[in-house]
């Protein structure tokens, strides 16, 4: 039987300096490449593009979708005005993976998001976002870690019943590199994982489509060794081979 592709959704990397400062690059860290194949499956790179029908053909193409990390989500998709705190933003990179995430929807491929991916799918069906969590939600821990990638700084609480249940312990450590995290939960989702200073961590569809999604990087640990992280990725490998 022929390995599932996982499609990893890019972004565009803006070059600050060098030969031609500016210039945009698609790209994906290593490290989800790197975890898919851990997984047992083959990844491919989707590139960030702005025609709908272009999206549509490269989903076609793969069994599954990885929504990666990136820049903040621009508030005024959910209906707010910038905070001093918000961080940059690229409309076409948000546009992409709001189109994506429909299409994904349409063509019933499950989803794993990440980080930006978690609050994008969230954003794509009507929920809203923290801009700021130490702005907004000041009794919040640190959720932006000052050490290694791969380094679990806190605790969440997984649900037991759900997809991360099936793969996680009930309290599993993960690392953490955001500012931002959902604050209004979409319709037709949820919570799965939740940080002991209750912000959320992880999601799971009710309807519809299978989606899951986590606030962490468990790629960056997986990467680097991590079993259960690991094993996340198997989980939802297996998952594409069910829904097959």
């Amino acid at each position: 039987m022929s390995k599932p592709v996982i499609g990893i959704v890019g972004n565009l990397l803006i070059m600050d300096g060098g030969m031609f400062p500016g210039l945009e690059r698609d790209y994906v860290n290593r490290d989800y490449s790197v975890s898919v194949t851990l997984a047992g499956a083959v990844p491919l790179i989707l590139t960030v593009q702005d025609d709908e029908e272009a999206i549509r053909s490269q989903i076609e193409r793969v069994d599954a979708l990885v929504f990666s990390g990136g820049y903040d989500m621009d508030p005024q998709l959910y209906g707010e005005e910038p905070m001093w705190e918000q961080g940059f933003i690229h409309p076409q990179v948000d546009q992409f993976y709001l189109k994506a995430i429909k299409i994904a929807r349409e063509l019933n491929k499950p989803v794993l998001g990440i980080c930006k991916g978690i609050q994008a799918i969230n954003v794509a069906f009507g929920g809203t976002l923290y801009q700021d969590l130490k702005k907004q939600v000041p009794e919040s821990m640190k959720h932006s870690q000052s050490s290694p990638r791969q380094y679990g700084s806190h605790a969440v609480k997984i649900d037991k019943d759900s997809f991360l249940g099936e793969c996680l312990p009930e309290e599993t450590k993960i690392n953490s590199f955001h500012h931002q995290a959902i604050k209004d939960l979409a319709a037709g989702f949820r919570v799965t994982a939740i940080a002991t200073d209750g912000i959320i961590e992880g999601i799971e569809s009710t309807a519809g489509s299978f989606v899951t999604a986590v606030q962490w990087h468990p790629e960056m640990m997986a990467s680097h060794g991590n079993t259960e992280m690991i094993q996340l990725f198997k989980h939802f490998v297996e998952k594409v081979e069910q829904e097959d």
